[in-house]
């Protein structure tokens, strides 16, 4: 039997089991949440902004169209969870496990990701624009059609990622790692590459490479591609495509 709407918005429910409940457009909006139990619950468009929700363990969860504006989840185990089109704006996810979550659609603008775990994530067509995505373990996970413009996403790991079309426009991508990951049609015009990682990278044009910028001789590149430095600013690249 469904719960009806619930308004627990302000309540300390620090610690509380809400494991498997039907939470179903509750309102716990500047609610605390703090280490409670959210497994399998459904908290389909639920009110949470503001919410204090560090350290849950909620995965499996369901979040499909909630609003997590300006939510703090850090430091939360989230695996398997469904956010899609879940509103996550400015929210605080850092040092979280959301490996196999599903993030297709959601707003992350403004994200705070530092340190998370995205392992096989379901981020397609996510907004995570200026979002910080420092460290993010994005191995795996589906980025295509995802909007990471001016995002700070330097030391992220993106092996074997699908970012297909994704916007990463004017996004600082140094140091980060982007092994074996599928950049077919992805825009990474202005982005710092510095000290990046593209071994085994797919789909990888001189059209992109020169869309960005990098330091000399700091960046290693997919076999194909070949950069021959002319001055310590000028380049020339020969190779366009996987063998």
């Amino acid at each position: 039997m469904s719960a009806s709407p619930e308004n627990l918005s302000g309540k300390e429910l620090m610690g509380q089991d809400f494991s498997g409940r039907h939470c179903v457009e509750f309102d716990f909006s500047e609610a605390d949440l703090s280490e409670s139990s959210l497994r399998n619950g459904d908290f389909t468009r639920a009110e949470f902004y503001r919410a204090r929700l560090r350290g849950v363990q909620a995965s499996q969860a369901v979040f499909r169209e909630a609003n997590l504006l300006e939510a703090n989840l850090s430091d939360s185990v989230l695996t398997d969870g469904v956010f899609s089109s879940a509103d996550l704006e400015g929210a605080d996810l850092r040092g979280s496990d959301l490996n196999g979550a599903q993030l297709n659609k959601a707003d992350l603008t403004g994200v705070y990701l530092n340190g998370a775990v995205l392992f096989q994530a379901n981020l397609c067509e996510a907004d995570m624009k200026a979002g910080d995505l420092r460290e993010v373990n994005f191995s795996g996970a589906d980025l295509s059609r995802a909007d990471l413009r001016y995002a700070k996403a330097g030391q992220a790991d993106f092996t074997g990622a699908q970012l297909q079309e994704a916007d990463l426009t004017g996004a600082d991508l140094s140091h980060a790692v982007f092994k074996d990951a599928d950049l077919n049609r992805a825009d990474i015009t202005e982005c710092d590459l510095t000290g990046a990682d593209f071994a085994g990278a797919k789909n990888l044009t001189c059209a992109q490479i020169e869309s960005a910028s990098f330091k000399k001789d700091s960046v290693t590149f997919p076999d194909w591609v070949r950069i021959n430095w002319l001055s310590e600013t000028e380049y020339e690249c020969q190779g366009t495509e996987t063998p």
